[in-house]
């Protein structure tokens, strides 16, 4: 797999054909907006990222989505992925996102506010960004 293709599948939200909208658990959902974070939780093979791509489908909503793995257990990988997915989603900002320096990432929590901070500002607040598989990151990890 070449680098473009790690790109796309970590940071592109599945279209998932042929799955039945679930307006019930929509309404929860959209009961949730006027908060902060909202978490979606169930064992593995339930339907979480089936619920949420539909539901970012159906609401017509724009999203930032990023597939969380292992490799993550890094904050430079972590913050790198994030800005792609940033310039992907909202192209017409054309400067990136600030990178970790090395003297950051032993103290990656001042870097991180600022980072999110921009973030934030960037992707304004109707966007939503979904952490998908969350399970993989890896315990204890910086992320």
């Amino acid at each position: 797999m070449v680098e473009g293709d790690i790109h796309k599948t970590k940071i592109t939200r599945p279209l998932l054909r042929g799955s039945l909208p679930r307006e019930r658990l929509f309404r929860l959902l959209d009961a949730g907006r006027d908060r902060p974070v909202t978490w979606v939780s169930g064992p593995p093979g339930s339907g979480k990222t089936t619920l949420v791509s539909g539901y970012l489908a159906a609401r017509k909503l724009p999203c930032l989505w990023y597939r969380v793995d292992k490799e993550d257990a890094d904050p430079a990988t972590f913050f790198h992925y994030l800005g792609i997915a940033t310039q992907a989603a909202f192209p017409r900002k054309r400067k990136p996102l600030p990178r970790p320096e090395p003297s950051d990432l032993s103290g990656i929590g001042p870097f991180a506010r600022r980072y999110f901070g921009e973030f934030f500002d960037r992707i304004g607040s109707r966007a939503i960004l979904v952490f998908d598989e969350w399970e993989n990151a890896i315990p204890g990890s910086s992320l």
